[in-house]
């Protein structure tokens, strides 16, 4: 993959403006793949930004890119999870629990074990009435409420109201 501002040997393609953009937004602002993908133009940015990272060209200009910060900066995924990992064995000696806990939940960010995921609502609620957000938040409650089965039991359930307990055979079991 040619470089930014390298010669093209022929044949070989160049990533486009968006895609290159679509990288810079993510590599170098610390923005998510569907925001880097939004400001980069695409119409439809969640599905955009997936096929955008699958794609070899952009797969592979993004690990130069990371190779290019590593080198520059002298951060390397490796070294940042051993200090986080310190850091959070340090905290929890030290009974600093929550620091332990953010600690141990950036380590796992970075190794992709554990995935932040945000559900951007577009609501504008400084632009609503009090009334409207008061509202809003009902409809959510009722929404929330119509999930949601009562499980609580009864204080002294009668004898009829037991069910039995039955084997594999269906015989009740004694």
């Amino acid at each position: 993959m040619p470089k930014v501002g390298e010669q093209i040997a022929k044949g070989e393609k160049r990533l486009t403006p968006p895609q290159q953009k679509f990288l810079d937004n993510y590599i170098h602002k610390d923005m998510t793949q569907t925001a880097a993908a939004r400001a980069a133009g695409y119409k439809n940015p969640n599905v955009s930004a997936v096929q955008l990272l699958n794609h070899p060209r952009v797969k592979e200009r993004m690990e130069e890119m990371r190779q290019e910060l590593e080198s520059k900066y002298g951060v390397t995924i490796t070294k940042s999870v051993r200090d986080m990992q310190r850091l959070r064995d340090e905290a929890w000696q030290a009974g600093n629990f929550s620091a332990a806990i953010k600690a141990e939940e950036l380590r796992l960010k970075v190794t992709g074990l554990m995935v932040a995921r945000s559900h951007v609502t577009h609501e504008h609620v400084d632009n609503m009435s009090r009334e409207q957000i008061v509202q809003q938040l009902q409809e959510f409650m009722d929404r929330a409420k119509n999930r949601m089965i009562d499980i609580t039991p009864t204080e002294n359930p009668k004898e009829s109201e037991q069910i039995p307990i039955t084997d594999c055979s269906g015989e009740a079991a004694k």
